[in-house]
């Protein structure tokens, strides 16, 4: 029987060695893992904000934390956050990083996203942050994700826009989602055994590309209420340039216009579904 391949076999990852594993957390954006944006999460609350469970602290569960670039904004506004992230390095530069190191409202956890520990309880929000596209059983990362949500709970999900050209998975390599799935496939393994500066000397380059219907319809099956950015608009807050764009926002019982060359231009696919209440 052939190995499993590193890209398929997520135990392959963390026992990586050798020049590439070194390359990879020398270079890797991820692995070197500076914080997120704290103005690009800013506006990202904003959006969610008015979905979120009226709780304090709220409980947040960041699958896929990698280093803790955005559990560290979180844990700044106050929230009670687990960082799940199946890479160990990972999770030990999480814990050493300013802002985590030695707060009590962060906790690292070494897992899988595919097969959460029950017991770390449930939370009002959950993340998936640039993740479903480096799993190859993405379903089962959705249906963890699902499950660990508390009523009122809010699931965050980006990840990657199979419809929109410029990509930040494969460097210098514009229209690559549009390769037809067998083509994308022997690029890859050839960008893997000699050009693995393209990924970032990634194990884990991204496999998977989706659509917001695509997706919205999979979290609707699971009964969640499933919103979108332009589901989220407020044109208030839409000035500059951006105010040429109120026309799409929804106003007064009508709903977003435009949604087929926004789903276009947005360079992720980003949603955000909540769990009714009991």
């Amino acid at each position: 029987m052939n190995a499993p391949s590193p890209i398929n076999d997520p135990s392959a990852f963390a026992s990586a060695a050798g020049e590439i594993r070194t390359a990879y957390l020398a270079q890797n954006r991820i692995a070197i893992g500076p914080p997120g944006d704290p103005q690009e999460f800013s506006r990202e609350y904003e959006r969610f904000r008015r979905l979120l469970p009226e709780r304090t602290p709220l409980r947040v569960l960041d699958i896929g934390c990698g280093t803790g670039a955005w559990s560290v904004h979180w844990v700044a506004r106050g929230c009670k956050v687990s960082g799940v992230d199946f890479d160990p390095d990972f999770i030990a530069r999480a814990l050493r990083r300013e802002g985590l190191a030695g707060t009590s409202l962060f906790e690292a956890i070494v897992a899988d996203a595919t097969q959460l520990p029950r017991s770390i309880g449930e939370f009002d929000v959950v993340t998936l942050n640039s993740l479903l596209e480096h799993v190859p059983d993405w379903r089962a990362a959705v249906n963890e994700a699902v499950r660990m949500l508390a009523p009122g709970g809010v699931l965050l999900l980006h990840t990657s826009n199979r419809y929109h050209p410029f990509q930040g998975e494969v460097n210098h390599f514009p229209f690559y989602p549009w390769l037809p799935g067998p083509v994308r496939d022997r690029v890859l393994a050839w960008i893997m055994k000699h050009r693995r500066d393209l990924v970032n000397y990634t194990d884990y380059p991204a496999v998977n590309w989706f659509s917001y219907p695509q997706l919205s319809r999979v979290l609707r099956e699971m009964n969640l209420e499933v919103y979108d950015r332009l589901d989220l608009m407020d044109p208030a807050r839409m000035t500059g340039l951006r105010a040429a764009l109120r026309w799409m926002a929804p106003a007064h019982g009508r709903r977003a216009r435009g949604k087929f060359f926004f789903y276009l231009a947005s360079p992720t696919v980003s949603l955000y579904a909540r769990r009714p209440q009991v």
